[in-house]
């Protein structure tokens, strides 16, 4: 294989999306190239193995467990039996341990949470409410999952803040919905459309979430980078797309610091706006649509701990540490930006060794912790939350703390480097991409399809809703038909 060798799809970018699309397109037989910035495969789906430690660059957790998009995938590729969900959204397990401060008490209160999170009464305990608002609180959330498909479309306008203000509902359920919007979303959530982040919501009770998988969620993108290969996909590695060639309209292929590379359809997992503003240009699209384009708001970031501990001293999957003044909404985030490190941040943090007793050498632990911050790569923010992540694990978990022989730290610069390049200021390091708020979700989600022939977009910028993996892989599937629709169009003579 050589620069100047033609094909029929082009992929750039192997994260989640364009890992997932390049795939099913070549198990389709559309012969596909896929070209990778970095020397690793994965981009934010990226583990690490090494000394006999395997854990995520970032804290995962997905959603939903049963019926992800990624088993989708699987099937068609004829592996589902690899795909292997460690915890079941019905396991008896103890599979969460929440933290949470009041905004009148001094110290946190503390409860463990099985996997689907289906029961309340953990929750009443860490919040400590009276019987009104136990009823309130049961009444909203059931009234979360018996919501018609339609009547959750309305919600694309109007913010998860603005939804929650049209009932009467206990300020500790608005404290962890606010907590959510961050750990889940990556969003504020008086931003966060309340359509985007209720779906999220009802697949945790109902499909489980949080979950993990045996060797990271590196071990999806292992899977299906060996299919396509198997399958006679091409994939270059340290080849980093810097434009795509259009002429009369319509893609004609790419070009790299090593060579131009030929074909009729390119689909870019690079993100909508490094697609548009760099790599095709502005002057191939619309003024209008260019406007929009740069009017998108990209989500925030997510800067992450990891703890190596000498000892084990976790005994569930997932911890998590909130208080009614850590989480953040647009005013507190503007606080940030401005210099104010907040006294305490909230933490979402993963025990690889839960899901993966392989996750670490024997007799250790891996706990990879994390907190939302800017997505911006160059945030002056970062080392001050670092700082706060650990006098948080100081008090609050002393046990690891005391077991901890080293830590390693990473925030948005790091993720730009694994994943998408900043073309406007302030971004690139963002945890999942376009913002999934009011005005851009649902409806207003941008289209996979480019008014550019032959150009779609993957990932999750475009075309699906819910969690970013899950959304990633779903906006893949909606790609592979589009294009092989307009591939089997172009082979009829």
């Amino acid at each position: 294989m050589s620069a100047g060798d033609s094909y029929e799809v082009i992929v750039i970018g192997s994260g989640p999306g364009g890992g997932a699309c390049a795939t099913l397109l070549q198990k389709r037989g559309i012969r596909t190239l896929l070209l990778e910035k970095n020397d690793v495969l994965g981009g934010k789906m990226y583990s690490v193995e090494r000394d006999g430690w395997a854990y995520d660059i970032f804290p995962h957790g997905q959603v939903p467990m049963r019926g992800s998009a990624f088993e989708t995938v699987f099937a068609e590729l004829g592996v589902a039996d690899e795909f292997v969900r460690p915890v079941e959204p019905d396991d008896p397990r103890d599979f969460a341990h929440i933290t949470y401060r009041r905004r009148d008490r001094r110290e946190p209160r503390a409860a463990n949470q099985r996997q689907a999170m289906a029961d309340p009464g953990p929750f009443f305990a860490l919040w400590d409410i009276d019987e009104r608002a136990r009823q309130q609180t049961v009444e909203f959330m059931a009234h979360l999952v018996t919501l018609p498909e339609e009547a959750l479309d309305e919600l694309d306008d109007l913010s998860m803040h603005d939804y929650l203000a049209r009932f009467e509902v206990p300020y500790e359920l608005y404290s962890y919905m606010a907590f959510h919007a961050n750990a889940s979303l990556a969003e504020p959530i008086d931003l966060v459309a309340a359509s985007e982040q209720i779906r999220i919501l009802r697949q945790i009770f109902l499909q489980g979430g949080g979950g993990q998988y045996k060797g990271g969620f590196g071990f999806l993108t292992r899977v299906m980078m060996r299919e396509f290969e198997r399958n006679g996909g091409t994939i270059l590695r340290r080849h980093r797309v810097e434009r795509i060639l259009v002429e009369d309209g319509a893609v004609r292929g790419v070009v790299t610091p090593q060579g131009s590379f030929r074909a009729p359809i390119v689909v870019s997992s690079a993100g909508l706006q490094p697609t548009v503003l760099k790599l095709v240009g502005e002057g191939n699209f619309d003024r209008r649509y260019v406007e929009h384009v740069r009017s998108l708001v990209p989500g925030w970031g997510f800067t992450s701990v990891r703890y190596f501990l000498e000892r084990p001293v976790l005994d569930v999957g997932i911890y998590t540490w909130y208080s009614d003044e850590s989480w953040w909404n647009t005013e507190r985030f503007a606080q940030v930006k401005a210099g104010r490190i907040p006294d305490e941040v909230s933490l979402f943090m993963v025990n690889h060794a839960y899901f993966d007793p392989d996750a670490a050498p024997a007799g250790k632990q891996v706990l990879v912790a994390g907190t939302v911050c800017s997505g911006d790569p160059e945030a002056n923010e970062i080392e001050a939350l670092w700082g706060r992540m650990d006098e948080q694990m100081q008090r609050y978990y002393p046990q690891v703390w005391a077991a901890t022989a080293r830590r390693e730290y990473a925030g948005p610069r790091e993720i730009s480097e694994f994943t998408r390049d900043g073309v406007l200021p302030g971004q690139g390091g963002e945890c999942v991409g376009l913002g999934q708020i009011v005005g851009q979700c649902g409806r207003h989600k941008p289209g996979v399809q480019a008014p550019i022939g032959g150009l779609y977009y993957v990932g999750a910028d475009a075309g699906a809703a819910g969690m970013g993996t899950h959304q990633a892989a779903l906006s893949a599937i909606e790609v592979v038909r589009l294009v092989e629709r307009e591939h089997r169009a172009a082979c009829v003579p």
